[in-house]
């Protein structure tokens, strides 16, 4: 898959025009309580493409067992291959070529959850003796906020990716049966 051409666009940033001043805890407090609900539900997506994912992953596996199975108990070498033989054989690798497309769902995704590390908030830069001490908080808060709009997007784009995966894999289930129906009728027929 191709990237795009064009360069990432930066961390979004609170507008340095925003008079701070007639910026009050209050406000601080519902735009990152609405900031941080934003993020729980991508995790929470994350979470939920990874269950189902994990689900068809398991059915699929059944298939791939069964066919791999009828392969080895019928397999009596190449030169006498035989249309159901190789049906299975072609189902199995097509079967494990879409389990495999299917794991990047479920191996470690790096996620950015709730909360920040101490070490982000107890910065000198919030801490300024030109800094008020009320603004302190609120500095906290806005940082915070331009941390979580990062991490939303961040995992937003992880998540899209994984439902991606996750349809093109139903597709392919779907399409399955068909192709392996398609190769058995052209091999016996």
């Amino acid at each position: 898959m191709s990237k795009s051409s064009n360069p990432p666009l930066p961390p979004w940033k609170i507008d340095p025009f925003i008079d701070v001043d007639r910026i009050s805890l209050d406000d601080v407090k519902f735009v990152f309580a609405q900031a941080e609900k934003r993020l729980d539900d991508t995790v929470k997506r994350g979470e939920l493409i990874a269950n189902r994912t994990i689900t068809l992953m398991t059915l699929m596996t059944g298939v791939l067992i069964a066919l791999s199975g009828f392969f080895v108990s019928n397999w009596n070498g190449w030169p006498v291959l035989n249309a159901k033989t190789l049906v299975s054989f072609v189902g199995a690798i097509y079967m494990l070529s879409i389990v495999t497309y299917m794991l990047k769902n479920i191996l470690s995704n790096e996620y950015y959850v709730l909360g920040s590390k101490p070490r982000e908030l107890m910065s000198p830069n919030f801490y300024s003796p030109f800094l008020s001490s009320d603004r302190i908080v609120i500095f906290m808060y806005m940082s915070e906020i331009e941390s979580y709009d990062f991490r939303i997007d961040h995992n937003s784009k992880i998540n899209d990716a994984s439902w991606k995966r996750f349809r093109h894999s139903l597709i392919a289930l779907w399409l399955m049966p068909m192709i392996l129906g398609i190769l058995y009728m052209g091999y016996h027929g």
